[in-house]
């Protein structure tokens, strides 16, 4: 049985990289091992972070109908995780309420991209959330997690979860939604309704959360794993590798943009002793999937990340969990930045429709 080809290059990605100066895959050799013990990531941070309040000042939420407040949570060692609750303005939910005065609102617990290293509650505006604001009301709850390489694994999780808790064991005393009535209106965070969500290494994060709440007890609705990373390709299943080949995305994507070298970088940054990466923390693709809540799992074929994607979702499927699986061919890991191409149009669709199935 032959293996899909995803990789291929989309003829719209190849004309929008080709005009923007994006590398397209090449044949030439693989480069060099990048070294990431080398990088300064306070520079790294403040230049995204520069770039993150250029795009939130050109595309603010009021304008679509959402304000934000931030908030402290207090993880399990005294430090501070600060945390951003979006909600939908006063006007938008009396509008579309018929005259109600108290809205009972799904909750997306959000859990950004960045390698683990980088990333902040824009990362996710951009890439997850800006599709959704337009269609649905919703309790978004994000999380700056610590990063790494300051903060050793798995504090990014631990931290994650910490917020979680606290917003289950307390939801009004952690989103505080009805402190400012000349913003919000009644609005209550309907716990029954609350789905995980994240990109990258924040959909690895999300997966780990939702083995955690299963073996705590605490229900999930849903899980949204955006381009996710989820397993350490040193220990990749061979049994879910294409035609047995473990991990060919790693091999197909080392030499383009957004390739596999960072990816390794990381790993090893991350987890420079192999067997730590067998965590299932580290490796949600290696831990128990029985009765987990269902998944929408998106995957692009220029991803290194593609075929741990595709992994995952067979084995939940294989474990009966109720899975939706969308692979876009041909573009890179976060082609979703790129609004103007069509597999981000169908992206969006996409995750619109089911969410809209799973919140009716």
């Amino acid at each position: 049985m032959s293996t899909p080809d995803y990789f291929t290059s989309d003829p719209d990605w190849e004309a929008f990289a080709t005009k923007n100066d994006i590398p397209l895959p090449s044949t030439t050799p693989p480069s060099a091992p990048i070294d990431f013990t080398q990088l300064d990531f306070a520079s790294i941070r403040e230049y995204e972070a520069t770039n993150d309040t250029k795009w939130a000042e050109k595309h603010p939420i009021e304008e679509v109908g959402y304000t934000t407040k931030s908030t402290i949570v207090r993880a399990r060692d005294g430090a501070n995780i600060n945390v951003k609750v979006s909600f939908p303005l006063s006007d938008r939910l009396h509008a579309r309420g018929k005259g109600n005065d108290k809205f009972s609102l799904p909750v997306l617990f959000v859990t950004h991209g960045g390698g683990w290293v980088q990333g902040s509650h824009i990362s996710e505006e951009l890439w997850l959330l800006y599709p959704l604001y337009k269609q649905f009301d919703l309790v978004i709850v994000s999380v700056e997690y610590r990063l790494a390489p300051e903060n050793r694994f798995p504090i990014w999780i631990e931290d994650s979860e910490d917020v979680l808790d606290a917003l289950v064991d307390s939801p009004e005393r952690l989103l505080g939604l009805n402190t400012n009535l000349s913003q919000s209106a009644n609005i209550n965070a309907d716990l029954s309704r609350l789905i995980l969500a994240g990109s990258s290494s924040g959909a690895g994060i999300s997966a780990a959360l939702s083995q955690i709440c299963r073996d705590k007890g605490i229900p999930i609705n849903g899980v949204i794993l955006n381009a996710p990373m989820l397993c350490d390709p040193r220990h990749f299943p061979v049994e879910y590798g294409p035609s047995k080949e473990s991990l060919r995305s790693y091999t197909q994507c080392m030499d383009i943009f957004m390739g596999s070298s960072g990816l390794l970088a990381v790993w090893n940054l991350i987890h420079p002793d192999p067997a730590s990466g067998l965590n299932i923390k580290a490796s949600p693709l290696l831990g128990d999937i029985e009765s987990l809540p269902r998944h929408l799992i998106f995957v692009a074929g220029q991803d290194p990340l593609r075929d741990e994607g595709i992994a995952y979702a067979r084995k939940l499927e294989e474990g009966n969990v109720p899975v939706t699986l969308h692979v876009y061919k041909g573009v890179p890991h976060n082609f979703g930045h790129f609004w103007e191409l069509q597999a981000t149009k169908a992206f969006w669709g996409d995750l619109r429709a089911t969410l809209e199935k799973w919140l009716s």
